[in-house]
């Protein structure tokens, strides 16, 4: 089986960066935010957060986004279950 070439080019999903050393797991982006990664799952679902699949179907989330959320006035409602 041959595998596709990986590029080291950046991925830009809705204007976030999903490309090489960007990727954050539901788990880290959980404890950012002091949340379940469920509740990460469900602000994914809802369009709260960018998201892609990797090729086994687990979700990361672009470092990029978080820390935009992070330094801003808009992070993502904590209206779920916290921590």
């Amino acid at each position: 089986m041959t595998s596709r070439p990986r590029s080291n080019r950046p991925l830009i999903v809705n204007g976030w960066d999903f490309g090489p050393h960007q990727l954050l797991s539901p788990g880290d982006v959980a404890k950012i935010f002091r949340v379940t990664p469920k509740t990460v799952g469900q602000w994914a679902e809802q369009g709260k957060l960018t998201s892609v699949r990797t090729p086994g179907g687990a979700r990361r989330f672009s470092r990029h986004q978080i820390e935009h959320y992070l330094h801003n006035e808009h992070p993502p409602p904590h209206d779920q279950d916290p921590q």
